[in-house]
This record gives structure tokens, C-alpha cells and sequence, in this order.
């Protein structure tokens, strides 16, 4: 068969329904959209976009651009920018790279932070940035 076959609502005594999907127009198409994605582009790699997201620090170690947020005083929408402009001004980012960053809107990143935060980075001073 093909679609969605499902029998609603449940009844007490009835097996649950089942769900059968028909996937024979896209079997020819391999579904490979996460293993696009990679941490550390390459000058060879074409960049379509970026993706922001907040994650546990220890998790992000091979991600090439990273910071730590803990609890402070910034609000989100400054700690997003001045994220983002580090990000733009770091001397080993190709120029994809550099593109992705300002196309960003640091208003859709803020809805991954939680609250005021501090940033933690290892070239943050040298930006001029706290």
C-alpha cells in the first residue's frame, strides 16, 4: 500500500495502528543532508549557510568557531553580535566563511540562549571585546 495508513482514535483492546510510508519516488535520492554538514569547513568546501547553535562546550571541542556562555551580564542580542563580529574578524576565516557570518541575524540566534551570559573565548580580548 501507500501513504499514511492509521486507524484513529485508539480503542482499549485494539492493537495500535500502524504507519506505512511510501518512499518509492525517492529511492533513487540518497537522504545525506547531515552528513553535509561539517564542523570544520575546508577552503575546497562550498559553504551554503551556517547553523548557530548552543550545545555543551565539551561536545563543540572539534568545531572550528566556538565560545563558551555562562551566566552574566550581557544580554543576548550584544553577546550575538559581538559573537559574530569575532567570528568575522578572525584571521585563519576564509571568505565564505566571513560571508555566512554577516548574512546571520543575530536576532534568530538569540532564541538558543537562554538568558544574560558571559562569553568566553580565547581571542575574545584580542578584539577588544569583555
Amino acid at each position: 500500500s501507500s501513504g499514511i495508513n492509521a486507524e484513529w482514535p485508539l480503542r482499549p483492546g485494539k492493537p495500535a495502528p500502524t504507519l506505512e510510508i511510501d518512499l518509492s519516488d525517492n529511492e533513487d535520492e540518497p537522504i545525506d543532508i547531515l552528513d553535509s554538514l561539517v564542523r570544520n569547513p575546508v577552503p575546497s568546501d562550498t559553504i551554503l549557510f551556517g547553523i548557530p547553535f548552543v550545545a555543551p562546550y565539551n561536545s563543540m571541542s572539534s568545531c572550528k568557531y566556538r565560545v563558551k556562555l555562562t551566566p552574566g551580564a550581557t544580554k543576548k542580542g550584544k553577546a550575538c553580535k559581538t559573537i559574530l563580529d569575532m567570528f568575522t574578524r578572525d584571521k585563519n576565516a576564509l571568505l565564505q566563511e566571513k560571508n555566512v557570518f554577516k548574512s546571520l541575524k543575530d536576532v534568530d540566534m538569540t532564541v538558543n540562549i537562554p538568558g544574560k551570559v558571559k562569553i568566553s573565548a580565547p581571542n575574545l580580548h584580542g578584539h577588544g571585546k569583555k
